[in-house]
């Protein structure tokens, strides 16, 4: 009897299933079911869902239709209902390039990338561990539409629309690194980031003051390290990561370890990576008409005592370019509930002395003029203590607090020729800073986020000459404020998103800073002693994310930003080509105005098309400009002769450019991504081209993929830099460049990985590979010829 009605339900079931052709919903990935897949004819006269296990009877549907089955995360696929009648499986490609990322730093919370306004890059960390980047500045060339200047071997300043040094913000877990020595020229201080220990990185480009206050306003550049992790159960979490690395362009060698301890309530990472990076080496392959520029002929060294200049006989490697760096981080984190979290994070970034390379190749007569010329060991400690409550009432659903400290030490060292004499310029620079950041979510729609900020920035400055044969020492003149200076900053801000509807979402926000910088002076050549400035700045913002349809996306941003000149701006003495800059007590905030115009285009499952159009208008912008001192417009510094300039609010000046990108899956393993990047600019007061602009530039690639293997092939490209476009106040490097500006270039390169088991992976990648000779737009250090990296790492 059992088995009599067993095979009449067996007989029934396959009737159902002939009758309804009941059929599963899968993964061409991994074979596992799809949920929630819309199944529906053409005319969409009969439409159903698949369950949680990925079926769905097809019964419903004439044997004559036309059945889409449409996911969001999937491609589209068509089927005539006859072909198909027999099938028990279908089969759905997932889209790779229609992920939907989440963005941390637009907002200072989590959220989806396709409701900002902003154009925001992001690397993941498993996009940061497939990079070549030696620093944390070169990783961001990956993306494509960020450009480095370096001027020294220890260098990497990021460049965002035109905008560079202070007027970029960089934060590493939510601490602003801008301080009050920030210049206007070039910084190296992304590097003083471990890039091995990063978690991901975002960048927002344009103005965002709203959120993050002065210095945005060419974008925010922010690093996330990682967290410890915790155990789940009663058991103990253990991570253990280590990679090593070489790199032969400059005989690179870089190890890394760190190691996570954690349990229910307690973590603990702590983290450890040295470099040792040599003279770089450029490429052999160059134009006959670049001649010997960009190669080191001649470099000084002591020969019996004395200064001499010695003829370098290997050109293609650049004498002092090599420099080594240690990074340690160490993080405590304890949870206590899931209501409460605190994370106390320490980081410690110490270098050997970085010479300056741009310096070094400066002729004085038939002789080098500096017979040495270095940043003397960078050091950066950081400690802050993070508390995050995420108990939802009637003020916020979130909140985050931050206090934290930074010691930050800046050196610079210089020798003429034949000088026994050296200068020490000794900046130390203390910075307390208080953060809070509140997140309120009313229903799905409604989102608003406010805060505070709190900062006070010291500077002590120093300068001696020192004889390297005798020992004594000498006062000099600093490069700062003698008497030391102070400043201080608060801002309050809101910031409130309005998920209208599936297609508009509306963004506002206001921000208020009140600052106050002040600084005394000893210096006999001023014609005052100390300088007090009080300032206040108001910034607003209105974005637009617009979505007609699942294919098209318009995203629009009116907003302001501002900079509160700091001590660089105002208190500095510093000699550079034929100009000497010395302070003005009468600068005021610059401004900018900004106009986004952001359309993306979606050609399903394939490809997708973004291209950003913006316009910045600067108000009281700081640049350089001619002097006079005490009625005279030069006078002689360090022993030499220089025309004086200051830093002043120059009025008017306007940059606009373009942002295009494009992402295509020609196959499921296939990758195409292009960039390219068009920015022009122009200081409309004293109608001069505006300093920091740079060429047209992007980057290609195809990447293939399979299984535990990649390869990836990518092509760089920069346009021609002309001599006519420079600044005339020497932010273009001028002295860098040939007579006719900055040479175009590309380079072709490509990079294999292979995952050898589920604990080593290797990656090797050739940089470069015609070995072409090339010098980046502003650079005082040329690019690296053939380099071959390999990357072996081990995780446990």
């Amino acid at each position: 009897m059992f088995y009599r009605t067993l095979f009449i339900i067996s007989i029934l079931f396959l009737m159902t299933r002939i009758n309804g052709q009941q059929v599963q919903v899968i993964s061409s990935s991994d074979h596992s079911p799809i949920e929630h897949v819309a199944v529906f004819n053409i005319s969409r006269e009969r439409a159903a869902l698949t369950d949680s296990l990925g079926n769905i009877d097809l019964s419903i549907f004439p044997l004559s239709d036309t059945i889409l089955f449409q996911h969001p995360s999937y491609i589209t696929a068509q089927y005539n209902k006859k072909t198909i009648s027999g099938q028990t499986f279908i089969v759905l490609d997932r889209k790779r390039i229609l992920i939907d990322e989440y963005v941390i730093s637009a907002s200072k919370s989590r959220e989806s990338k396709l409701i900002i306004p902003y154009m925001v890059e992001v690397f993941e960390q498993n996009v940061l561990r497939e990079t070549t980047g030696l620093t944390a500045a070169e990783i961001l060339e990956s993306a494509g539409n960020i450009m480095v200047q370096k001027t020294q071997g220890g260098g990497g300043s990021p460049i965002l629309r035109g905008f560079e040094a202070n007027k970029i913000l960089l934060v590493v877990d939510g601490v602003r690194l801008n301080n009050a020595i920030y210049r206007n020229g070039h910084l190296q201080n992304s590097i003083t980031i471990d890039h091995s220990i990063l978690e991901r990185t975002e960048v927002i480009f344009g103005p965002t003051s709203i959120i993050y206050g002065s210095d945005a306003l060419g974008g925010v550049i922010h690093y996330y390290t990682r967290d410890p992790g915790l155990a789940e159960d009663s058991q103990t979490l253990l991570d253990v990561q280590a990679y090593t690395q070489y790199a032969s362009a400059m005989q690179g060698k870089t190890g890394h370890l760190d190691f996570s301890v954690g349990k229910r309530k307690v973590g603990t990472l702590t983290s450890i990576t040295y470099k040792d990076l040599g003279d770089i080496r450029i490429g052999a392959r160059r134009s006959p008409y670049l001649y010997d520029w960009g190669q080191i002929t001649h470099y000084v060294d002591r020969v019996n005592g004395m200064d001499s200049t010695v003829v370098n006989k290997n050109t293609l490697i650049q004498k002092n370019s090599g420099y080594h760096q240690l990074d340690i981080l160490q993080k405590i984190r304890y949870t206590p509930s899931m209501y409460v979290d605190w994370i106390l994070n320490m980081q410690y970034s110490t270098s050997s002395d970085i010479d300056r390379l741009d310096k070094l190749n400066d002729y004085s007569g038939e002789n080098l003029k500096y017979a040495s010329y270095y940043y003397g060991p960078q050091n950066r400690c950081l400690i802050s203590l993070k508390n995050v409550l995420k108990k939802d009432n009637r003020f916020f659903t979130n909140m985050t607090t931050i206090a934290a400290f930074q010691k930050i030490d800046e050196d610079r060292n210089s020798r003429k020729f034949r000088n026994t004499e050296l200068l020490t310029q000794q900046e130390d620079v203390h910075v307390f800073s208080l953060n809070m950041d509140l997140l309120k979510i009313w229903g799905a729609n409604h989102k608003l986020n406010y805060g505070l900020e709190i900062s006070h920035n010291r500077v002590a400055s120093q300068a001696w000459y020192e004889n390297i044969q005798t020992g004594e020492q000498q006062p000099a003149l600093t490069r700062y404020p003698e008497g030391g200076s102070q400043t201080w900053s608060a801002s309050a801000y809101a910031s409130y998103k309005w998920i209208m509807n599936k297609q508009l979402v509306l963004n506002g926000g206001s921000r208020y800073n009140w600052g106050t910088l002040s600084s005394q002076f000893f210096n006999p050549i001023l014609p005052y002693d100390q300088i007090h400035i009080n300032h206040g700045a108001l910034t607003g913002s209105l974005g637009l994310v617009y979505k007609p349809s699942d294919r098209w996306q318009l995203n629009a941003i009116l907003s302001t930003g501002f900079r509160n000149p700091n001590v660089d701006d105002y208190g500095k003495v510093r000699a550079k080509d034929e100009y000497v800059t010395v302070p003005n007590e009468n600068l005021s905030p610059e401004y900018s105005y900004n106009a986004e115009l952001g359309i993306s285009r979606i050609v399903e499952g394939y490809m997708k098309i973004e291209v950003v159009g913006y316009y910045t208008y600067l108000k009281d912008a700081i640049v350089r400009t001619d002097y006079q001192l005490n009625g005279e417009d030069s006078f002689y510094y360090d022993g030499d002769p220089y025309r004086i300039s200051t830093n002043y609010n120059a009025g008017r000046a306007y940059i606009y450019g373009t942002s295009m990108n494009v992402t295509s899956n020609l196959n499921k393993n296939i990758l195409l991504k292009a960039t390219l990047n068009y920015t022009r600019g122009h200081n409309l007061t004293d109608d001069v081209p505006l300093g920091h602009i740079p060429p047209i530039f992007g980057r290609t690639s195809l990447t293939y993929r399979k299984s535990r293997f990649f390869v990836d092939t990518y092509f760089v490209y920069h346009g021609w830099k002309s001599v006519n476009d420079f600044s005339p106040f020497g932010e273009d490097n001028d002295e860098e460049a040939m007579a006719y500006g900055f040479p175009s270039w590309w380079t072709a390169n490509i990079k294999a990985g292979f995952q050898a088991g589920s604990h080593l992976n290797f990656i090797l990648a050739i940089e470069n590979l015609i070995d072409q000779f090339y010098k980046p737009y502003a650079s005082g250090v040329s690019a690296p010829g053939r380099n071959f990296i390999i990357t072996a790492r081990f995780t446990l």
